[in-house]
């Protein structure tokens, strides 16, 4: 009995003591703060991205047609000219002399005509009396034909020997830009194309892109090629995002190159104010078709799993919710969700990193995310 007594109190005292301390409440629920994106369906461009090089519409080097020396320059290093422009002018003296040889041949050639054409008329009467054969009058007619022979001939040589003297005077073929020139006041040049250029120009406006697609992308870019009569692109230079252009696809090569597996294509671009320049790389992307439908989001929204892609929206009771999505192609900072969202859908845009399905979200600035 002694022994039972001190038990009792202990548990007692131990009862006692657990029935005065305090029952600590539950935690509060964690509420993320986010920024958010109603999403609204758009008409969304389909295209392809390429590298290209700008390249002249049109490239002449000027060769002197006839020889001489070069007495006049009228074009500058790098100007502009335009078609027709005088460029060179080469000594005329030499051909002046042979234009007036080619005119005094001309005259004697009409001269003999004339004088034979009028034996043969006035003798034309005397063959039937016998006074003249047969013979000799015919020989009167074959004079007549040399004569004429002879007249068209010297016309020839004038025509050439004017030309000749025309081709002194070396002017522009095409409107364009002209490079360095090759030659020197006072340099004696030679006619033909085994000669040096005296100055290359080339056409800027409108201006050739040149660039390559794989052959995987040839048949859709073929079908719409087709369907449109050409397709919009647009240019943008390598080195300025801010310097684009719009451009026209109208030329698809005929084979495919074998050894790199692309196309090769040709847009044109008006460049009226000269900012493309040939040989210099550009950005080229080819606009296939429109898509209906689509959604542009924020590519940084966009999270990838071991089950693809995936993006956290906002649920009606003001939770994140896990979205699987089909994401098509990039548009400058956005991307097109072609499948998993609705026009509506509130799409998580910031503070996704600290989301995990059924966490409660708040609005950025204390907003509730209840609708």
């Amino acid at each position: 009995m002694e022994r039972f007594f001190p038990c009792v109190c202990a548990a007692l005292l131990g009862l006692a003591a657990g029935g005065c301390r305090r029952v600590e409440p539950p935690a509060p629920e964690r509420v993320v703060p986010v920024q958010i994106l109603l999403a609204e369906s758009r008409r969304i461009p389909i295209y392809v991205d390429a590298v290209g090089i700008c390249s002249a519409s049109g490239s002449v080097d000027i060769l002197p047609q006839v020889g001489g020396q070069i007495v006049a320059e009228h074009v500058q290093s790098g100007a502009p000219v335009c078609k027709g422009q005088l460029l060179f002018s080469i000594d005329p003296r030499p051909y002046e002399a042979q234009l007036m040889q080619a005119r005094g041949q001309l005259r004697d050639a009409e001269a003999r005509l004339t004088v034979d054409r009028l034996r043969l008329e006035r003798s034309q009467p005397l063959v039937p009396c016998g006074h003249i054969s047969q013979q000799d009058y015919d020989a009167l007619q074959a004079d007549v034909e040399q004569d004429i022979a002879r007249v068209e001939s010297a016309r020839g040589a004038l025509q050439q020997a004017e030309i000749q003297l025309d081709f002194c005077s070396i002017r522009a073929p095409i409107s364009g830009q002209a490079g360095y020139s090759q030659t020197d006041l006072g340099a004696v040049v030679s006619a033909g194309a085994g000669g040096q250029p005296l100055v290359n120009i080339r056409r800027l406006d409108p201006i050739f892109v040149d660039f390559s697609v794989s052959e995987n992308v040839l048949p859709q870019l073929q079908r719409h090629f087709r369907e449109g009569g050409g397709l919009d692109c647009t240019v943008t230079a390598m080195g300025d995002a801010s310097l684009l252009a719009p451009a026209r696809l109208d030329v698809v090569d005929n084979c495919v190159d074998r050894r790199s597996g692309a196309v090769h294509l040709r847009a044109t671009m008006a460049n009226g104010d000269g900012l493309f320049w040939p040989g210099a790389a550009v950005r080229v992307r080819v606009v296939l078709t429109q898509l209906d439908g689509a959604i542009p989001i924020p590519e940084t929204a966009v999270g990838t799993g071991d089950r693809g892609c995936y993006v956290f929206v906002v649920s009606p009771d003001g939770r994140a919710e896990v979205r699987p999505v089909v994401v098509g192609q990039g548009h400058g900072r956005d991307v097109a969700i072609l499948q998993g969202l609705r026009p509506g859908d509130r799409v998580v845009t910031e503070g996704q990193f600290l989301l995990a399905p059924g966490t409660r979200v708040a609005l950025a600035g204390g907003a509730p995310a209840k609708e």
